[in-house]
């Protein structure tokens, strides 16, 4: 069988649950807003301008693309003149033409690139999914160039204690959630300079905090979220190749 069989089908399916549908037509239509939107629903965009040459970086791959909301973000509002990469066990329905697509299973395989081709590697909610997390930070390091970043965002410890929906056992195919310190480890272990590991915290949802259990009862939408999302449920590491 397939491994994760219909999980891009999966990630493309839930970006028309709830009210994100009736948000993203709201707001896409000036780019102010749309910025909004997409720091309101991916957490991991958030930081990507921490990345130290991204701004300026000619090419960028994205391990574990999926929607390729990430490269759309970078296209739309951080660096719009970089040639764009995508790896994934599967192509996604709702990934664009302009990101160059190859399929990989990082599990078994190399990615399918030469030594440092790479100014900047993004990898976003993948390493929980991996048995073998080593190989996602040794791969990166070897397409990345001398000079370049990678960032990477992943579950944290916290998020086992989520409830039910948010939960990090609530995904089937997560194998493990992780720590400041081993994100840290094992960054240094595949030979990267580590520039910050933090927690990512949503604070754009503070005000909401007071009344997300009212906005729990009058929608469809489950906000429990909310609380964890502001203590921090996501971890990052943006690591510099000496």
């Amino acid at each position: 069988m397939q491994k994760h069989k219909g999980y891009q089908e999966h990630l493309a399916s839930i970006r028309h649950i709830g009210l994100r549908p009736f948000f993203r037509r709201l707001l896409e239509t000036h780019t102010i807003t749309e910025k909004l939107y997409y720091r309101l629903t991916n957490i991991s965009v958030k930081k990507l301008g921490n990345i130290p040459n991204i701004k300026i970086a000619s090419n960028i791959l994205d391990v574990g693309c999926g929607t390729g909301e990430i490269l759309y973000y970078i296209k739309k509002f951080i660096n719009p003149h970089a040639e764009l990469f995508g790896v994934d066990l599967e192509k996604n329905p709702l990934l664009k033409d302009y990101v160059k697509f190859f399929r990989c299973d990082l599990e078994d395989e190399s990615l399918p690139f030469e030594e440092e081709s790479f100014d900047v590697v993004i990898s976003t909610f993948v390493l929980e999914h991996l048995r073998n997390p080593q190989k996602l930070f040794s791969e990166s390091f070897r397409v990345l160039k001398k000079k370049g970043y990678f960032y990477c965002t992943t579950d944290y410890y916290t998020s086992l204690f989520c409830p039910e929906g948010y939960n990090f056992y609530s995904d089937p195919t997560h194998i493990r959630p992780w720590t400041k310190k081993s994100l840290k480890t094992l960054a240094k272990m595949c030979g990267f300079e580590v520039c910050q590991v933090k927690v990512l915290r949503w604070w754009e949802y503070l005000p909401f905090l007071p009344i997300y259990p009212l906005l729990h009862l009058l929608t469809p939408n489950d906000f429990s979220f909310i609380p964890y999302e502001i203590l921090g449920r996501t971890v990052y590491v943006i690591a510099k190749k000496p």
